[in-house]
């Protein structure tokens, strides 16, 4: 008989395989649920794990290790990805992390300017100031919303880049020189011009252009 021929697999048990690859025994079984081990048991009922299963995770380590989530780690695990299509991947997870950090440094800028903001000293606030040209898409006219299914597809771009974005409100002039008690202001999703480029349909006729300059930026005495 060779060597190894009729050997009987090692095999752990939870407590002894989540030491073994230094997880909790709820992590372990956190992963089983995704699809990381196959779930096998011994005639007992007792889960038990190979040392395969330890290779796995060392594999699935280094792929969650590059910025790729759970659901993406074990899919390319399970796919057995080529030389060629494992490269193209870790590509494309570069240009993703690219765009996230991006997302940070927005929101890094954001924090920032909002906590001065209310730091500062109290009260009603207004100021001229020089703001960026925007490009907007329109979610309502007034309280009628019924735009925003026809502006769906470009919504949801400028959705995905919430941290670039923002929700605002466009108010008429009209209500301004009536001098009314209360108005109607049409709400939209915006973003600098100068980010455009990151817009899968940038050149669509329902993203509009608004031209900004010398603006009169005022602070509520309320805010959060």
């Amino acid at each position: 008989m060779k060597k190894g021929e009729g050997e009987i697999p090692k095999t752990y048990r939870i407590s002894e395989f989540a030491v073994m690859v230094g997880l909790p025994q709820s992590k372990v079984r956190y992963y089983e649920k995704f699809g990381l081990f196959r779930m096998k048991r011994q005639e007992n009922g007792y889960r038990y794990y190979t040392p395969e299963d330890a290779f796995r995770v060392n594999a699935f380590r280094s792929l969650v290790q590059y910025g790729f989530t759970v659901e993406q780690a074990i899919r390319m695990l399970d796919e057995k990805q080529s030389g060629e299509a494992f490269l193209d991947s870790l590509e494309k997870q570069k240009i993703e992390l690219k765009r996230l950090a991006d997302q940070i440094r927005y929101r890094q800028i954001r924090l920032d300017y909002i906590v001065d903001l209310i730091k500062s000293e109290p009260g009603e606030r207004f100021e001229i100031t020089d703001m960026e040209d925007q490009i907007y898409v329109r979610a309502s006219v007034g309280r009628d919303f019924t735009v925003s299914a026809e502006n769906e597809a470009e919504l949801a771009e400028f959705v995905d880049l919430l941290t670039i974005t923002s929700y605002a409100r466009i108010i008429r002039r009209s209500d301004f020189e009536n001098e009314r008690d209360d108005v109607d202001p049409s709400y939209i999703m915006a973003m600098p011009e100068r980010e455009r480029f990151r817009l899968k349909t940038p050149g669509s006729p329902r993203i509009r252009y608004m031209k900004m300059g010398k603006c009169l930026r005022y602070q509520r005495r309320k805010t959060r």
